[in-house]
């Protein structure tokens, strides 16, 4: 597979590339970005000499020196919906990291972001969690990848809500993220001094990430999905730990509840559940498309699941490689082991 990275100056395109690098099946043929002079791509990124000597080239679809049979879209929110358009007319295939096409509804977008430009593509795009959704991702010309504090969350909790044990009403998260969530853009937030030894909750009034986690919990079957959501920022590169508080439908045991996620996640290799007595880590994940799950009761009737991922990796580039194996007929864990 011919592949594009639109946006190939991102802390996720850097992750990306090296996937793609070893990956048995796929080969980039183009690098879009919008540095003066198109400069290669280790000027950017010197970790990559030796693994993509590439130049970078402009954004746009006739800039690929070969037709690429999929493109990735690494570019900020509302800026991707100006891009994928072209090249889904080109007949190339996408999965779009930004928040641009992962909601079904135009107008909870636009509540949370901006006005939406290409609401007719919209409908046509899938939500890319392959293990919730690889049926519909399979014949997708069109995937919205997941965000990363979502992710973490929506796979913590699909199973227990397929299993009717939780409505998804009335769900706490309580998530730590390293800073490379924050992008590579500057700012004072993300500068050492002020992040190292340091821990902080932000946007606790509302974070974008809690109407797409509700979105998420819905499509796996919890209708009436509502989640109060409290991200932290943590002094580490990288990771993320959500810890998410749920009322169960009825009483249930420690052992009931790792018996369903064991069941939910048997052959979905990336997911693996932990007992209560080795709980999720960040360390454990780093670098890796996995997840790594564990759930107790409290209080008979309360539901403890802790999520812990990659925030750069399961939480965007691994993810979407995991998605393009999914859409082109590949095993899941193609590139990714």
């Amino acid at each position: 597979m011919k592949v594009s990275i639109v946006g190939a100056t991102a802390y996720t395109s850097r992750d990306l590339i090296k996937i793609l690098a070893r990956h048995p099946e796929a080969r980039i043929v183009h690098l879009g970005g919008r540095r003066e002079g198109n400069p290669p791509i280790v000027d950017i990124f010197p970790e990559l000499k030796g693994v993509c000597d590439m130049r970078l080239a402009g954004l746009e679809p006739a800039d690929a020196p070969e037709k690429p049979d999929v493109a990735f879209f690494t570019l900020p929110h509302g800026v991707s919906m100006e891009y994928v358009p072209r090249y889904l007319e080109a007949g190339v295939r996408c999965v779009d990291f930004s928040a641009d096409y992962r909601f079904d509804e135009v107008a909870l977008y636009e509540r949370w972001y901006r006005r939406h430009d290409d609401a007719a593509n919209v409908a046509r795009a899938v939500y890319g969690i392959p293990e919730l959704f690889a049926d519909r991702i399979a014949g997708a010309d069109l995937v919205g990848n997941p965000g990363c504090y979502p992710t973490s969350v929506i796979l913590g909790l699909a199973p227990f809500v397929r299993a009717g044990l939780i409505s998804g009403a009335d769900v706490t998260v309580d998530a730590k993220s390293g800073v490379s969530g924050r992008g590579n853009k500057p700012s004072l937030g993300s500068m050492y001094c002020e992040c190292n030894e340091d821990l902080r909750a932000y946007k606790v009034t509302g974070h974008r990430h809690e109407p797409e986690m509700e979105h998420g919990l819905r499509l796996a079957g919890a209708a009436g999905a509502e989640v109060t959501f409290i991200p932290h920022l943590a002094p580490m590169d990288r990771g993320i730990l959500a810890t998410i508080v749920a009322p169960l439908e009825r009483e249930a045991t420690d052992e009931e509840l790792q018996s369903v996620l064991e069941d939910f996640y048997a052959g979905r290799p990336f997911v693996r559940v932990r007992a209560a007595e080795d709980q999720p880590r960040t360390k454990a994940v780093s670098f890796t498309n996995c997840c790594d799950v564990a759930a107790v009761v409290r209080k008979r009737r309360r539901l403890i699941v802790t999520s812990a991922i990659d925030n750069m990796m399961k939480g965007a580039s691994s993810q979407a490689v995991q998605n393009m194996n999914v859409m082109f007929g590949l095993d899941q864990t193609a590139g990714l082991l």
